[in-house]
């Protein structure tokens, strides 16, 4: 117990700075604005902090710093390349910040490739995934990976049996804010998700139970031409859910619908895979508006720019619950199989009156499975 208390110290230090315990600080943050940011109650934080928490109450939160630790990187990285983009159109100099580690060089990358030099290369159809060769690479001498091999099965229990690719199993669309009026909405169409191993989280998962992958989402805003507001017909504010009726609507068969702009965006995905749960967190790390319909977006007044930027922004900081595992052999996987999040997307930004925020469901369905043989791994070996 003593061990989880420190390690939560020194990553809270390490994230906002010396702790204070006269004044209840690390750096100059109070206790509840950290918790507000973990996404936890002041209570839970203070259990954690003097050591009556549990075990897994340390190991969800600790997961949870390191995502912001690793978040801020990426930003700052994010940040220092676009100031050299702008001092210097060499694209060689890029070489000297994706020379860090490999983690943050990805996400770099994906930001260039939406970079505005590049929107006019990036064909909205796909049928491979655009990054498939950084996870399976022709040459593996030159390649610096932070997956586990596939050599070394066994302590590679329960991931190995998770690697490959997943998809989509169906859209989920969202309102959105960001305008004066409502009506104006959120599809999420198909997603191509390939997960590998990795030892990058070694620090804080147990081997094995660390699973890392980007995901290419293809998604959609749609605009009703009727504006109508979405409560009461399509959410009812009380019990925070949608109307069946909002359920079975298809923007596609209804004419009323309109849509504005297609989008392309890449998510970070990192998965900690226990004996009897699995837990889910994502980052963007690029998002393109494509087919843009200009007409359309002035006579509703919708900025598309400021949509992509800054509302589809807060859909990554969605609170996804951590979910049962159905696979604790992870010999019980099969193509088919699904990961099925409940999520709730809460909205900083302009919410058109609506307390809290909006619930969906995002789940994968394994579409293409790497190691598909027998492993002796059980639910023993993954708890």
């Amino acid at each position: 117990m003593e061990k989880n208390i420190q390690l939560f110290v020194t990553l809270l230090e390490k994230k906002y700075g010396d702790w204070n315990k006269n004044k209840a600080l690390f750096g100059s943050t109070q206790y509840g604005k950290i918790a507000s940011d973990l996404s936890i109650s002041s209570s839970l934080f203070s259990k954690l902090l003097y050591g009556s928490a549990t075990s897994g109450m340390y190991e969800r939160t600790l997961n949870n710093i390191n995502r912001l630790i690793q978040r801020e990187s990426i930003e700052k990285a994010f940040n220092d390349t676009q100031i050299i983009l702008r001092n210097n159109k060499k694209r060689t100099k890029i070489k000297l910040l994706i020379a860090s580690t490999l983690f943050l060089t990805l996400g770099i990358v994906i930001t260039l490739i939406f970079g505005k030099d590049n929107a006019s290369k990036i064909n909205f159809e796909y049928n491979s995934h655009p990054l498939e060769e950084y996870f399976y690479p022709n040459d593996k001498q030159s390649f610096d990976s932070p997956f586990l091999s596939n050599s070394d099965v066994l302590n590679n229990c329960p991931c190995i049996g998770f690697e490959g690719r997943w998809v989509l199993s169906k859209p989920f669309k969202l309102p959105l804010p960001g305008s004066k009026k409502p009506g104006l909405y959120y599809q999420a169409k198909s997603a191509d998700l390939i997960l590998r191993c990795t030892n990058l989280f070694d620090d804080y998962i147990n081997k094995g139970k660390a699973i890392i992958g980007y995901e290419h989402l293809k998604s959609e805003l749609w605009i009703d031409s009727k504006q109508q507001q979405i409560v009461p017909k399509f959410f009812i504010l009380e019990s925070k859910t949608f109307t069946m009726e909002f359920d079975k609507l298809e923007f596609e068969n209804n004419k009323r619908f309109i849509k504005i702009a297609d989008l392309s965006a890449f998510n970070v995905n990192m998965f900690e895979i226990n004996g009897d749960s699995i837990s889910r967190k994502a980052e963007l790390s690029g998002r393109l508006s494509i087919n843009v319909n200009e007409k359309l977006a002035e006579k509703y007044q919708i900025d598309v720019n400021y949509i992509v930027k800054n509302i589809l922004g807060d859909l990554t900081k969605a609170n996804c619950e951590t979910i049962f595992n159905p696979y604790c052999n992870p010999n019980d996987l099969s193509i088919g199989s699904i990961l099925s999040f409940n999520c709730m997307y809460n909205i900083n930004e302009e919410n058109l009156g609506l307390q809290g925020g909006y619930p969906y469901t995002k789940t994968f369905s394994f579409s293409n499975q790497e190691f598909s043989d027998y492993v002796a791994c059980d639910c023993e070996d993954s708890n």
